[in-house]
């Protein structure tokens, strides 16, 4: 039986997951509306980071300042507003500056909403006993899934992108204003340890190690994500609706992974399954990507390209929870801190992979690009999460 304080940390999650999920799905249509090559995608995606690194100078100030559980209020509310501003530069089809102020909203507010909510899940796993931080990972990507299946409905049934975000927006909102009041309350020694004054606390070679590794890992993720649509509409001349196949395949993979991640890490150890993550993900890119070289036609390609992005999504599925989970533990410095480094590190990642894989992309190919992670990743098989807590 979960309780009330688990099932508000999973809502937030959830409201990641589909607004997370209706952006990334709707990458592709933002190229077709504003009638951008890769590179100009890239360079408009790039206003992500530019709002993720700002967030970064203040987040760790801000979530000791007003404590895990006020900053996922406040910053939800900050995280909605730019993805209804989002979806007003759709139905008004906004010139490329509103885009790139909404875009930089949307990173800066959704690593603020990234890092606390990490931080209330932490409590929970703590007041657990056990690892179980991957379950609310799981929900995120449950959501993500199941925001792929809406707008692949919605994509069939030639519904607007901009009202599938309307419809996302006012789904994510009921979310937030039906679950702030059950979130579970800061320890009283959590606002101390995580140092009021907002200083800057120096992260050891280990956290440093996990803010790099958590940079390759979200920016795998999101470039997996973000371009997935654009990769099966370009490359394999899928139609509207085959487009978003890859994007299911993910997302499901994802959600299914993360929530049997825990069991696994609790039976086979951390880096085992860290490890065996890196390859599979790895394999499933190499898989996909090399698909329009390979003689294969039509529906062949497609289902093949769909099974590979599925390894993939099942390999990256468990690699944060596992990496936050270490972060967690630390006793390098305050939790929150620790927290804030890696995880902003990890979503500076998430907002900066996308524009990459553009500009690369236009330069040679959209494989070679997402390719470049396939071998990314690999760097991860040097971590040891089950080592010693700094």
């Amino acid at each position: 039986m979960w309780s009330r304080e688990r099932l508000s940390v999973c809502a937030y999650f959830a409201i990641l997951g589909i607004v997370c999920s209706a952006w990334a799905s709707s990458i592709d249509e933002i190229k077709v509306l504003l009638g951008l090559d890769k590179r100009q995608l890239g360079w408009l995606l790039f206003s992500g980071p530019f709002g993720n690194l700002i967030s970064f100078t203040f987040t760790s100030a801000f979530v000791a300042r007003f404590g895990a559980r006020r900053s996922v209020i406040l910053a939800s509310f900050a995280y909605l507003a730019s993805a209804s501003a989002l979806t007003a530069c759709f139905f008004t089809a906004a010139p490329i500056p509103f885009w790139c102020a909404a875009i930089a909203l949307f990173g800066g507010s959704g690593n603020m909403v990234n890092i606390s909510i990490n931080a209330q899940a932490g409590l929970v796993e703590k007041q657990a006993g056990r690892q179980n931080l991957g379950s609310f990972h799981g929900v995120f990507s449950l959501m993500m899934f199941s925001g792929a299946i809406f707008t692949l409905t919605t994509t069939t049934l030639a519904i607007p992108v901009a009202l599938r975000l309307l419809v996302t927006v006012i789904v994510a909102v009921l979310l937030h204003l039906g679950f702030l009041r059950g979130l579970p309350a800061d320890e009283p020694s959590e606002s101390s340890a995580a140092d009021a004054s907002g200083r800057w606390h120096r992260p050891d070679r280990a956290l440093v190690a996990m803010g790099f590794a958590a940079l390759v890992i979200m920016g795998c993720e999101a470039s997996i994500c973000d371009w997935v649509c654009v990769f099966f509409r370009d490359s394999l001349s899928a139609t509207d609706a085959q487009s978003k196949w890859g994007f299911c395949a993910v997302t499901g993979m994802m959600a299914y992974a993360r929530f049997k991640g825990d069991r696994l890490v609790n039976r086979f150890s951390a880096s085992r399954v860290l490890h065996m993550d890196c390859f599979l993900v790895s394999l499933g890119l190499i898989l996909a990507l090399v698909t329009p070289f390979l003689p294969l036609k039509g529906l062949v390609a497609l289902v093949v390209a769909t099974a590979g992005y599925a390894v993939s999504g099942f390999g990256i599925a468990g690699m944060i929870p596992i990496l936050y989970s270490k972060v967690n533990r630390t006793k390098a410095m305050p939790p929150a801190s620790a927290l804030t480094f890696v995880g902003s590190m990890g979503f500076f990642g998430y907002f900066f992979g996308p524009p990459l894989i553009g500009y690369v992309a236009e330069s040679f190919s959209l494989s070679i690009a997402l390719g470049l992670f396939a071998v990314f990743i690999l760097s991860c098989l040097a971590l040891d999460p089950d080592g010693s807590d700094g």
